[in-house]
């Protein structure tokens, strides 16, 4: 569902929109998730719990490299932390929602600075 929310932002913000790239990267990605997902868990024998963060971050991150962000680049590096180190714990669940709402809140924070 995260996927499929970004494309259609993607879709509509970047202007002009490169109808082979999109497409490309898109079915990329559709086809990259199930099958690093099937990776973790037969290859790398990684729990549930692990694996969800796990495959976030690494999402976060082509997407830190494809915007060339260094605030995605510091989200994902500190929800990796939250996420996967403190994942057993309840603690670790909610810091990591609250590095992706701050992340998410001073990203639009900045968008308007920029803007105004």
């Amino acid at each position: 569902m995260v996927l499929a929310g970004t494309a259609v932002w993607y879709w509509f913000a970047v202007r002009p929109v490169h109808r082979g790239r999109f497409v490309l990267g898109v079915v990329a990605a559709l086809l990259a998730v199930p099958l690093l997902d099937l990776v973790g868990s037969w290859q790398f024998r990684l729990g549930d719990g692990l694996r969800g963060p796990l495959l976030a971050t690494l999402g976060l991150l082509v997407l830190a490299a494809y915007e060339r962000s260094v605030l995605v680049l510091v989200t994902a590096a500190l929800f990796a932390v939250f996420a996967v180190v403190l994942s057993a714990d309840l603690v670790g669940v909610l810091l990591a929602a609250i590095v992706l709402l701050a992340a998410a809140f001073a990203a639009l924070l900045r968008h308007r600075r920029d803007t105004a």
